[in-house]
């Protein structure tokens, strides 16, 4: 069984392709002689795009990559060259008016897929303005046989406004693309095109027609922040993942983050999943080894499913989590907690006062069984979060998995998309981690601090959580107490009793016996 069907929204390690990239082979839709040859699939060396495109590129393929200036056009296909001839298949590059080559190689010599070995070797570089002087239809053919001659298997045309510029009409510019498409693809050559134009647009139509592959890149601005994105629009012969993935261009090029939604509906389509299990054992409930708070859960969280901690600052909330994540080491159970508050060190920090710091130092060394994967809550990406937490359980093999907290996660999914986002995305990241067998504390801060009885304040049934751990300071008699209880159990019993529960060093967080009573 393939990755993908074990773990809905997979998040494989990016330098990975997917599964059906290799070894796949499906005809050439442009037939010749009423026989089609089989040409591959190819990965395209882009992490994250295969999965969007549904397994790759056939090779033979006309593909239109179209976005506006900034959206990353040219580095990406520019990455799809070098990493095919790295694959030890030869590029063929022709640069537009707009770029000489020698600008174009200069700059892409700032990236980590830039590779000057393969410079004038398996990757060529030629300007496009020395084919078109004899007009459309012989640059056709001179693009053509230049490909046979160098025996390239991949052909990057980066600017199609230079070919626009020549034609007399916009009919002679779009024969163009055909003429030379259907050639290339004969010859088992992939032909990608990079046009300055916005996806969708009525304009790019008429070309789109002619692609067996539209790829549209977005560059938009929401308030003060730029965001990039990229759209599968048309892939013929595959099942591409729909609507608007991630897209995140940096020293190593570009990486396609897929729409975690997507990732899972595709995943449970692949696997033709009828919710009757994947046969594992469920195994004994996941104990937080505090004896009070698991009586009261009825051993521990149901094994698998998701728990919420609700709790105003200062509550202990972070203290109860790194709890679960050490009771989960001790019985072999490696941990993953996401962050975005404290740091490593000043988690450490927090704990030494406690006799848990030493077994959290030891838990966070080198093969300790937790990982913390921390990250700055400044203009994050919730499928790129999801992608990292996601890579970072399958590492590990985590079976227990604490997310600190939820609010930050949801205020991703609202700034790069909008608020109705948010019951789709968590539904879809808890979906993937059940399918890993993970079972997820998630931390929710609560707005009250102190109150003079007891209140719940959350939206439980957002993040569809089967247990609910609650954590409160009341005032009574004078003095503040700190209470907990479990609300909610969906999977066995559990008991509705309130406990007082009180953090001092050494022991750290003890939950107390049964209230005496006193003022309650």
């Amino acid at each position: 069984m393939s990755a993908v069907a074990r773990h809905p929204g997979d998040a494989r390690p990016r330098n990975e392709h997917t599964a059906g990239a290799r070894g796949r082979h499906v005809g050439d839709p442009r037939e010749e002689g009423g026989r089609a040859p089989a040409w591959p699939v190819d990965p395209t060396g882009v992490p994250g795009l295969d999965e969007v495109l549904g397994g790759g590129v056939q090779r033979g393929a006309l593909v239109l990559v179209a976005g506006p200036p900034g959206s990353g056009k040219t580095m990406l296909v520019a990455q799809m060259a070098f990493a095919a001839a790295a694959a030890g298949r030869q590029s063929l590059i022709l640069t537009a008016f707009s770029e000489p080559a020698s600008a174009l190689i200069g700059h892409l010599r700032t990236y980590r897929f830039f590779d000057e070995r393969l410079l004038g070797g398996p990757v060529e570089v030629h300007a496009l303005e020395q084919y078109l002087d004899q007009g459309l239809e012989a640059a056709a053919q001179a693009v053509a046989a230049d490909v046979r001659r160098l025996r390239a298997s991949l052909v990057l045309l980066d600017g199609f406004g230079g070919v626009r510029g020549v034609a007399s009409e916009a009919e002679e510019a779009r024969r163009f693309l055909y003429d030379l498409g259907a050639r290339l693809g004969l010859q088992g050559a992939t032909t990608i095109i990079t046009s300055e134009a916005t996806p969708r647009q009525s304009g790019l139509f008429a070309e789109a027609t002619s692609a067996d592959v539209l790829l549209g890149m977005h560059y938009t601005l929401e308030g003060v922040r730029g965001r990039r994105a990229i759209e599968a629009i048309k892939v013929r012969g595959a099942a591409p993942l729909v609507g608007l993935h991630s897209l995140t261009l940096g020293a190593g090029g570009a990486a396609v983050y897929p729409r975690l939604e997507a990732r899972v509906t595709a995943a449970e389509s692949a696997t033709g999943d009828t919710d009757e299990g994947d046969g594992r054992d469920e195994g004994p409930p996941a104990a937080f080894e505090l004896p009070a708070l698991d009586a009261l859960l009825g051993g521990g969280l149901t094994t698998g499913t998701p728990g919420l901690l609700l709790g105003g600052p200062g509550l202990g909330k972070t203290l109860l989590a790194q709890q679960f994540a050490l009771a989960g080491l001790r019985i072999g159970e490696p941990a993953v907690i996401l962050g975005f508050h404290e740091t490593g060190r000043e988690m450490l920090r927090k704990a030494a006062p406690f006799a848990a710091g030493g077994l959290l130092r030891a838990a966070l060394a080198p093969g300790g069984g937790l990982t913390l994967l921390r990250v700055a809550p400044v203009e994050r990406d919730a499928d790129v979060l999801a992608d990292l937490l996601l890579a970072a359980v399958d590492r590990a093999e985590a079976r227990r998995v604490v997310i600190d907290s939820v609010g930050e996660l949801e205020r991703a999914v609202r700034e790069t998309s909008d608020a109705g986002r948010v019951p789709g995305f968590f539904a879809a990241l808890l979906e993937a981690l059940r399918a890993r067998g993970a079972t997820t504390l998630l931390i929710r801060e609560t707005g009250v601090v102190v109150s003079d009885g007891l209140r719940l304040e959350a939206d439980m049934a957002s993040l569809r959580s089967a247990s609910v751990i609650w954590l409160q300071q009341i005032s009574r008699g004078g003095r503040l107490r700190r209470m907990l209880s479990v609300p909610k159990m969906r999977f066995s019993a559990h008991d509705l009793a309130l406990r007082e529960y009180t953090i001092a060093p050494p022991d750290g967080l003890q939950v107390l016996g049964p209230l005496n009573g006193e003022g309650d």
